[in-house]
């Protein structure tokens, strides 16, 4: 069972985020990998209610044959578990997900380096099931420059060209990692909503990169896209030393209640970006992630060992963050958009299954 945070909802209120949390399609813009490996952390995710999301089976370790071999494991996992998971290449397909009561799995990368230097790879990953990409992880690649470079620029001519791609194949493009510049850049060039997948406000919160300014939300907006805010405290909230301070569930709403006043309730959603069997408070971070951490504390938050959110520590204790949005004044549309519903949205339109939207920005 997952533990209540207590935000003094009155009998009624609480019957309303039950019923809204069991009917919504729920979806996680940021699930880690071992989420599919582990058992015990899939069950978390079931037992909260959680539809689908997207799943990081690539990033910025793996070339084009690494790659490949990451995805076929997963699909293998998916495939040889069919009463739990199924593939998310579709909208409908996560729809159904929900009606059957399984995980809808979204293959994404967090990096383009798989694609190298070569856009027929993008097709070959696409024909997988590849959904999501993230343009850059951290650092310059091909495609553009990270949230740690030490100078930032735009796009690449072959980012641009990646950008064409995607849009034309139907592959979301992530840029929760990438410089503001790069962020800047695809916005503009792309023809598709786009994601920040997991990310906040860097208004409320001032981590350079990882949380995205006003002007940038209001961009990705215009465009139909979503940002998904995340659970990690380094990017919830900080003190001038960009030291992680403890929060909880309400300081994550507090991301959420800016984006809603910034652009309007259609775009934002969630990216847990949670692993709670490996993300264990106190324990020292993994050692290919502490260089990052340790070179731009601006960026990651002064911190090397794992931290939780109060209320939202696993996958079970999600639906706490329905409640949060009931004892904030929501209106259950508003909320099953927050939940699901902007995702499933942008991604129907980057995914070139649906008409992209007129959008209209508060």
């Amino acid at each position: 069972m997952s533990e209540l945070y207590p935000f003094g909802l009155a009998e009624e209120q609480e019957d309303r985020a039950s019923r809204l949390h069991q009917e919504s399609v729920i979806f996680d813009g940021c699930f880690l990998p071992g989420n599919l490996e582990n058992p015990e952390q899939t069950t978390e995710f079931v037992e909260g209610g959680i539809t689908g999301g997207n799943v990081t089976v690539a990033d910025v370790r793996h070339n084009f044959v690494q790659a490949m071999e990451s995805v076929l494991k997963y699909r293998k996992i998916v495939r040889d578990q069919p009463e739990r998971f199924m593939l998310g290449t579709t909208r409908l397909r996560v729809l159904e997900a929900k009606r059957l009561g399984r995980l809808a799995i979204v293959l994404g990368f967090q990096d383009a380096k798989p694609v190298e230097d070569n856009l027929e790879h993008l097709e070959a990953f696409y024909a997988l099931g590849v959904r999501i990409t993230q343009l850059t992880y951290n650092t310059q690649n091909f495609v553009g420059s990270g949230c740690i470079e030490r100078h930032y620029g735009g796009l690449t001519l072959f980012g641009r060209d990646l950008v064409q791609e995607m849009n034309r194949l139907g592959i979301a493009i992530d840029l929760s990692h990438c410089s503001d510049e790069t962020s800047t850049d695809a916005i503009e060039m792309s023809e598709k909503p786009v994601l920040f997948t997991h990310a906040n406000a860097r208004t409320v919160c001032p981590a350079y990169g990882r949380n995205k300014p006003d002007e940038l939300i209001k961009a990705l907006a215009a465009k139909g896209g979503v940002i998904g805010v995340i659970f990690r405290p380094n990017f919830v909230k900080r003190d001038s030393e960009h030291r992680p301070l403890p929060c909880t569930v309400e300081d994550v709403l507090d991301h959420v209640d800016h984006v809603v006043n910034l652009v309007g309730v259609d775009y934002v959603g969630y990216g847990s970006d949670v692993f709670s069997r490996l993300q264990i408070p106190g324990v020292r971070m993994s050692p290919w992630l502490l260089p990052f951490r340790q070179r731009r504390p601006d960026v990651f938050g002064r911190s090397e060992v794992w931290s939780t959110v109060k209320g939202l520590e696993n996958g079970r204790e999600f639906f706490n963050l329905t409640r949060g949005l009931v004892a904030r004044g929501y209106s259950d549309e508003d909320i099953r958009k927050i939940l699901g519903g902007n995702f499933l949205r942008a991604l129907g339109a980057a995914w070139n299954e649906v008409k992209v939207p007129t959008v209209s920005v508060v």
